[in-house]
């Protein structure tokens, strides 16, 4: 009797193991798709605020240490060389926009991620529409996602 209760008590526990790999599988599938909506969303505040012109927003979403690389290969390190560019383009007399679709997205672990977008500048008044890649690298400090890297590469025809 007694070996069929410990044997009885082991089948419990094991078949306990898979139910509690089950739920941390589960828990984690679900952090990651709120991790992946969360940068989904940083993306688009980038974006949006950018295309709106919303200095406050566009600074609220830059890392201190943000590096962009230009479309010609120029180089802007750090935040206010990174900020500054883009809030003189703000002042622009003319009406631009770049509307844009994210392709891909890479969240890791809720730290960091990318996402390559399919872009285009344009200024109708001048007849301007300039295709291009832009791919965003955003990490995850303090509970804030923040762009710390943007490349922006011309599309040929």
């Amino acid at each position: 009797m007694r070996k069929w209760v410990l044997a009885t008590a082991a089948v419990g526990v094991v078949a306990a193991v898979p139910a509690v790999s089950t739920a941390s599988a589960t828990d984690e599938q679900a952090a990651h798709q709120v991790c992946q909506r969360e940068f989904d969303r940083a993306v688009w505040e980038d974006m949006d605020s950018y295309n709106k012109r919303d200095e406050a927003r566009y600074r609220a979403i830059i890392h201190r240490d943000m590096v962009t690389v230009g479309r010609r290969g120029q180089l802007f390190i750090g935040y206010e060389a990174n900020v500054q560019p883009v809030l003189e383009a703000f002042k622009l007399p003319y009406e631009w926009s770049m509307p844009w679709t994210v392709t891909h997205t890479v969240v890791n672990g809720c730290k960091s991620g990318f996402a390559i977008l399919d872009a285009y500048y344009k200024v109708p008044s001048q007849n301007v529409d300039r295709h291009y890649t832009v791919s965003l690298t955003l990490v995850k400090e303090r509970g804030k996602w923040q762009v710390i890297k943007d490349t922006v590469t011309d599309v040929l025809p």
